[in-house]
């Protein structure tokens, strides 16, 4: 379950390792930390021994290249469970308390443009007019106005992509309002809710039914597709340089999240998720950031990151 920490009113979503400046990195072997804590102890308590640490190995560094992919949009009644209400429903409330839900409604144009405001929602959403992206707004933006243009009386296709970035898991906050993800209270188009809507809960076990033949558009939310050949099985990292925002699967495992703001650019495969012979990396992309090819390395890879609340 992904958690987050809190700053006064702000969340701050976790990112899926904690341990970017621990002694030990994720995959057990020895940081730079674990070396200046063991020098520090030799210099000060020299009358206590040390032994060398236990050293795991890697696979060996290696590029792979996409093998398919495919836009999420054109997946969305083959991966999703789908439900219909006449106002949009909180996460919660369609019983899909974790990850992605996706809204999706017809609006008819009364003018040229139309004012646009998703009301009271957590904890990031990605609005598109006719599958192109209007907007992401994100806790403090989300309900700031935003502008839907058309020619009247036509009909534009309205899709919001909200992301359950984490919840609060200590504290006060643990009921919070601000706990409960997805849309809580409705969209405001000019100064009225709109109504008739479908949630598309996006169901991560269910990916077997991806259809790569489905066309891929840029510049959309997107899955790509990695098959590779193993002779052998040790633990990897994943290197997510080039990629936006989301989730990658490893042989049907969701091994964490990844977002190019840092500072944990990589993911960590344990030896346990692969298989000798061929297996399937899946990358769920939400910004449309990508590249053909993704690397297998054998340390994790951090970006240093600079500024407040951090």
């Amino acid at each position: 379950m992904n958690g987050c920490s809190a700053r006064g009113t702000m969340d701050l979503p976790q990112v899926t390792s904690y341990d970017y400046d621990a002694l030990l990195d994720e995959q057990g072997n020895p940081t730079a930390k674990y070396d200046a804590v063991k020098e520090m102890l030799a210099t000060h308590y020299p009358e206590y021994p040390q032994f060398d640490p236990l050293v795991k190995s890697c696979l060996p560094e290696q590029t792979l290249e996409v093998t398919q992919k495919t836009s999420l949009f054109g997946n969305l009644e083959t991966i999703a469970q789908v439900t219909e209400t006449l106002y949009p429903q909180s996460m919660e409330e369609v019983e899909h308390p974790l990850g992605y839900l996706l809204y999706e409604t017809e609006v008819e144009m009364d003018a040229d443009e139309e004012r646009l405001r998703v009301i009271d929602a957590r904890d990031r959403v990605q609005i598109y007019a006719n599958d192109q992206l209007l907007a992401t707004q994100y806790q403090e933006e989300i309900g700031q106005d935003l502008f839907l243009n058309g020619e009247k009386k036509t009909v534009t296709n309205l899709k919001l992509l909200v992301e359950n970035m984490g919840r609060v898991n200590y504290g006060h906050k643990l009921l919070a309002d601000t706990q409960r993800k997805g849309i809580r209270t409705g969209v405001c188009l000019d100064l009225h809710f709109k109504l008739n809507w479908k949630q598309y809960a996006l169901d991560f076990t269910q990916l077997d039914r991806v259809d790569f033949s489905k066309e891929w558009q840029a510049d959309q939310p997107a899955f790509y597709q990695f098959v590779f050949h193993l002779d052998q099985v040790k633990d990897t990292f994943l290197d997510m340089t080039g990629f936006g925002k989301g989730i990658v699967l490893v042989n049907g495992h969701h091994i964490g999240r990844f977002w190019e703001v840092g500072p944990t650019i990589s993911l960590y495969v344990p030896h346990g998720f692969l298989k000798d012979g061929e297996n399937e990396i899946l990358v769920f992309e939400t910004e449309g950031t990508w590249k053909e090819t993704l690397q297998l390395v054998q340390k994790p890879t951090f970006k240093d990151v600079k500024g407040e609340n951090l």
